[in-house]
């Protein structure tokens, strides 16, 4: 097996990993997806993913904290506008809404789950392209760049999942819609393979547009904890799985630096 069969094999691996683990999270007996706990880890990933991974590449890119500010200024304001006019709108559960119209009323999946959709899609894109560049300079450096990536992506797909569930969806069609985005792996893999210059031209709008998505559903879920869990007696209850999801990320990207 070689060339592009071995960037297949790992983006898929990696995909296989993630989904596995949120599979294990929410699928397990007497699970709550959208606990505040599980919800506080995942926008504790969500964040660190932006601020400790995405970003930090989008700099390395650029070469300019000025463009950076700029493109992920222009890269909210899109998905603020995305999130405006998605046609599947609805309301999150514990947004704030009456209690018993939610409880009677079925719940559309909310657009910010649409948005997460392109947000996962794109970094996931990111991830197949860093595995297939890696792979391209030798079996050493992709491999490395492999264990990475898997290392980030299961808090990651925990996260997405988890966040689906709570925008409506039910546990196994949202592991099926990250499926379909975790994709992206495989489309950022190959193109990094066959078109790498043109992919270095497109690579900061991609950094740009995955950290604008997530951060912005990272702060739009964040408004139901702050109004339902955050005035709960113990709030380190919730901090502290926020602080987790943070760490996780943070630990995964300082291995891939130091096995690099």
């Amino acid at each position: 097996m070689g060339g592009f069969d071995v960037v297949l094999t790992a983006c898929l691996l990696v995909n296989a990993a993630g989904l596995g683990a949120a599979a294990f999270v929410l699928l397990r007996p007497g699970a709550r997806p959208t606990g505040p706990r599980l919800l506080s880890f995942s926008m504790g990933v969500l964040v660190g993913t932006v601020l400790l991974e995405l970003l930090p590449h989008l700099w390395e890119a650029t070469g300019s904290a000025v463009t950076v500010a700029a493109m992920f200024a222009a890269a909210l304001l899109v998905s603020w506008w995305l999130d405006r006019v998605c046609p599947c709108a609805g309301h999150l559960p514990g947004d704030g809404t009456d209690g018993h119209a939610r409880h009677h009323a079925p719940v559309a999946p909310a657009r910010r789950g649409a948005l997460l959709w392109v947000g996962d899609f794109v970094h996931s894109v990111v991830d197949g392209a860093v595995i297939g560049g890696a792979l391209a300079l030798g079996v050493v450096p992709g491999g490395v760049a492999t264990m990475a990536v898997a290392v980030h992506e299961v808090p990651r797909r925990i996260a997405v999942v988890t966040l689906l569930v709570r925008a409506g969806h039910r546990p196994l069609p949202a592991l099926l819609i990250t499926v379909g985005t975790g994709g992206g792996t495989v489309v950022g893999g190959a193109l990094v393979w066959w078109w790498a210059p043109a992919m270095s031209l497109v690579m900061p709008v991609a950094l740009a547009l995955a950290a604008a998505a997530m951060f912005y559903v990272a702060l739009t879920h964040s408004s139901g904890l702050s109004g339902a869990a955050w005035r709960q007696r113990f709030a380190a209850e919730r901090a502290l799985p926020f602080v987790a999801g943070l760490l996780m990320i943070h630990l995964s990207h300082h291995a891939h630096e130091l096995l690099g």
